[in-house]
């Protein structure tokens, strides 16, 4: 998907294809196609997933636009980032990457590109790649410009890709803890317990994915505001495993940081001491 991802890079230059929708099930492999496109157009960033974030943005080399990568999978009602979706599509210098784009449907062009991912099984992906004004496939796999495929294109992967990128988002600013490993999502109630079982569950979740701590890759923490307890344990635990795993730790504004220091939002509760 990276490999692929960076060839049709080359097909955004050489044919404007300049807005794409990604199309897939979760775990298909879209935001490591980003990744592959980023890098073909010589994005040094690092790209990130944008689904807590709904959107995220990367300046092209050029200087002149940006590529933005949407994730409108938990919008049912796009609500104001339909108003930020349609202001960068004006622009002719971005390039627009959708996932779970039906919500905005109707702010695309008629003649965007459409990329279809499926796992054709853990190891391989079946992609057709399909653009409005010829209707038409295009196979990427051999780019020679305006020529044109009438047949799929699939790809058989060296490594699974779900063993080589792992996502952790974790938010413990309210009472129920939430996580999200890649697509997964998981919830949980600790109460007074938080300290002593968060890492513990942690390490359970990772497992059911067949992944181990050493297998994450980044980490997205929730800094607030929100339950200074809560805050204050969950970003003890995401700072530590992103130093200790030499890990990119991002804030859920999507900025990359050295540590993660919550804002609570209001000065801490402290009981005055007991005479």
């Amino acid at each position: 998907m990276l490999d692929f991802g960076a060839n049709f890079a080359k097909n955004i230059i050489s044919d404007n294809s300049n807005i794409i929708e990604l199309v897939g099930d979760v775990g298909a492999g879209k935001t490591t196609f980003v990744r592959g496109l980023a890098k073909g157009l010589g994005i040094s960033q690092p790209i990130t997933s944008p689904s807590f974030t709904i959107s995220k943005s990367y300046a092209l080399p050029n200087g002149k636009g940006n590529l933005i990568h949407y994730d409108f999978y938990r919008l049912q009602d796009p609500g104001l980032m339909s108003e930020d979706l349609a202001e960068n599509l004006a622009n002719p210098n971005n390039i627009i990457i959708i996932e779970w784009g039906t919500s905005v449907s109707d702010l695309l062009p008629p003649n965007h590109t459409v990329i279809f991912i499926e796992k054709s099984d853990m190891d391989s992906r079946e992609i057709i790649v399909k653009n409005n004004r010829s209707n038409a496939f295009r196979d990427i796999s051999r780019p020679t410009g305006s020529e044109l495929a009438r047949s799929p294109v699939t790809t058989g992967a060296t490594k699974r890709v779900e063993k080589s990128i792992t996502r952790l988002f974790l938010n413990t600013s309210t009472p129920t803890t939430s996580l999200r490993i890649n697509d997964e999502e998981y919830v949980c109630n600790f109460g007074h317990d938080l300290a002593e079982k968060l890492l513990a569950w942690l390490h359970d979740k990772l497992q059911e994915n067949g992944q181990d701590f050493t297998d994450i890759t980044e980490i997205t923490f929730m800094s607030g505001p929100g339950s200074f307890t809560g805050l204050r344990i969950g970003a003890a635990i995401v700072n530590t495993l992103a130093h200790e795993l030499n890990i990119p730790l991002y804030d859920h504004h999507g900025n990359q940081q050295p540590i993660i220091i919550p804002e609570y939002g209001r000065p801490a509760n402290i009981s005055k001491p007991i005479k």
